[in-house]
């Protein structure tokens, strides 16, 4: 009897969920050994995910708290607008320091289901595994069928599922979730500042590429003749390895 009810039980999670329809997940994301605490609010409709803390190896907390309250401040954090396919987040390009909200697609990532791979555990839920190679790295996913809202960390989206870990294969990024909380229509607030002042995803790319080589001539201009070859890759640096 006891199975029987645990069966009816779990088939009504993904009914219960889209009842009380909307979830905050808190994520850990490691960047090159430095750690932050993420959160996603989504409602299946948008989200929000933003810094909540941060652990670097050369920064002390006094000078981390400020910059995050400085984000909160000046509502710095990522948008996903599901009925409007876009995503919105504010940047800073490289060296002019002129303040842009990035628009990019929902639509950029092309899955793989591994379907001959035996669904799995995470934080107690059952989760399935899909690949992508996403502008230039390479990311295995886990995703919970049993939450159904096709969401995920950072621009991580277009699963029959919550994301609830992704990472690269060379293990350079990482974003695993450590908390799950279901909650009844959560707010989410956009700052206006989302709906003007809009440039392109890939128009910024081209634009910040112009900028990098201008300057990088400039630095180079200032180096002996014989170093003025030098090429430098900041590629490697980057999660977009767009340019």
């Amino acid at each position: 009897m006891k199975k029987y009810v645990i069966v009816i039980l779990l088939s009504l999670l993904p009914r219960m969920f889209l009842a009380q329809n909307g979830i905050i997940v808190t994520y850990e994301e490691n960047q090159f050994g430095n750690t932050n605490t993420m959160r996603l609010t989504s409602n299946g409709e948008m989200s929000i995910y933003k810094m909540m803390a941060r652990k670097e190896r050369q920064q002390n907390p006094a000078q981390v708290m400020r910059a995050i309250q400085d984000m909160d401040k000046n509502a710095i954090y990522l948008v996903k607008l599901f009925k409007e396919n876009k995503i919105l987040y504010p940047a800073i390009r490289v060296f002019d320091r002129k303040k842009e909200i990035i628009s990019d697609s929902l639509n950029s990532i092309k899955w793989k289901i591994m379907s001959n791979i035996p669904p799995t555990k995470y934080l107690g839920r059952k989760v399935k595994i899909a690949k992508c190679r996403f502008r230039e790295r390479n990311y295995i996913a886990y995703y919970c069928p049993d939450i159904p809202i096709s969401d995920g960390p950072f621009k991580f989206n277009g699963l029959p599922g919550i994301i609830l870990k992704i990472e690269t294969d060379d293990h350079m990024f990482s974003f695993s979730a450590t908390k799950i909380e279901f909650v009844e229509n959560p707010q989410i607030k956009i700052a206006p500042k989302y709906f003007s002042n809009q440039i392109p995803f890939w128009a910024y790319v081209k634009l910040a590429k112009k900028e990098m080589a201008e300057n990088y001539k400039q630095f180079l201009s200032t180096l002996p003749p014989d170093q003025r070859n030098t090429k430098f890759d900041v590629k490697i640096d980057r999660l977009e390895m767009v340019f």
